[in-house]
């Protein structure tokens, strides 16, 4: 029965070892301003400034942080590069065109795609 538990522990280790090893890009937040053009707001960003284009502070630097703040996006307004690796979660009200945009710019961010 002991070797069971340690076996069992043993492989619960490697499981959290393997999916914390995994690489993930991340970005940090200066690298997605710069890219996005972000300026800052009494209560986030505002893409190029325009008020309408604010997004929240927490910007999203990995793709787990993208995909936290999707699950919890009732609203759609969850942008994300084309990988899903950085985004931003835009603020009401939060224009069309400024997720295009925002979305066009993240992209930028993710290696281009293989053809």
């Amino acid at each position: 029965m002991r070797r069971w538990g340690a076996r069992l522990v043993g492989v619960a280790l490697i499981a959290v070892l393997a999916s914390c090893g995994g690489d993930d890009t991340r970005y940090a937040d200066d690298k997605i301003v710069d890219r996005l053009n972000l300026e800052e707001t009494e209560s986030g960003y505002a893409i190029d400034g325009d008020p309408f284009c604010e997004v929240e502070r927490k910007l999203l630097n990995d793709s787990t942080e993208v995909e936290d703040a999707a699950d919890k996006d009732e609203l759609g307004l969850v942008i994300a590069s084309r990988e899903g690796n950085a985004g931003v979660q835009g603020v009401p009200p939060f224009a069309p065109d400024c997720g295009d945009e925002a979305k066009k710019k993240l992209n930028r961010l993710d290696p281009a795609p293989a053809e």
